[in-house]
């Protein structure tokens, strides 16, 4: 007899999805242990562990990618530039600008000379949207205008960017033909 009422003790206590004690009470089990808890946390602080830097290093990449696109752009521009006028821009960076965005600064691209085709200057090569978003990627501003540099020697342009990415510094360089390479100091 003492067997069959424990048997439909333990039964019920299990229909009711309590869990039964030594002292011979059913307890009602509401919520997760502690060591549930902490399994749990454990295995979300293992998996932000894994793909934090993971994420980190994927939009460093982004970073890098589109600095090395706009600089395809501009290497194009360039490259159609020096088709139209049979030179490269002179100077430095702000007048490498001014003459690819077709400004009223501009030396050679301006409305008062022509391209060999015969075309009135002032022509947009790259928009200075385009030239604004490439400069704001690697920080360049009226307080760091180290961060581009742009030069022709010997009918070839040279142009070099350098970009603080994730805690590091990258330096871009980009050589006629639009080759870029990326180097990290």
């Amino acid at each position: 007899m003492e067997k069959r009422v424990f048997e439909l003790v333990n039964k019920r206590a299990v229909e009711n999805k309590t869990k039964f004690h030594t002292g011979g009470e059913a307890m009602e089990r509401k919520g997760f242990t502690l060591i549930e808890l902490m399994i749990v946390i454990a295995i979300i602080i293992i998996l932000a562990a894994i793909a934090i830097p993971n994420y980190l290093r994927m939009t460093e990449r982004a970073k890098i990618s589109a600095i090395e696109s706009d600089m395809k752009a501009i290497g194009t521009a360039l490259e159609t530039y020096n088709t139209d006028w049979t030179q490269y821009p002179d100077g430095e960076w702000p007048d490498c600008k001014a003459e690819l965005t077709g400004a009223t600064t501009a030396t050679l691209n301006n409305a008062n000379n022509k391209t060999v085709t015969g075309q009135t200057g002032g022509i947009v090569y790259i928009t200075p949207q385009a030239i604004t978003a490439f400069e704001t990627k690697v920080g360049y501003d009226s307080s760091h205008t180290d961060r581009i540099s742009y030069s022709v020697t010997n009918g070839e342009y040279k142009l070099i960017a350098t970009a603080n990415i994730g805690g590091k510094t990258y330096q871009f360089t980009m050589l006629p033909g639009g080759e870029i390479t990326v180097s990290q100091s």
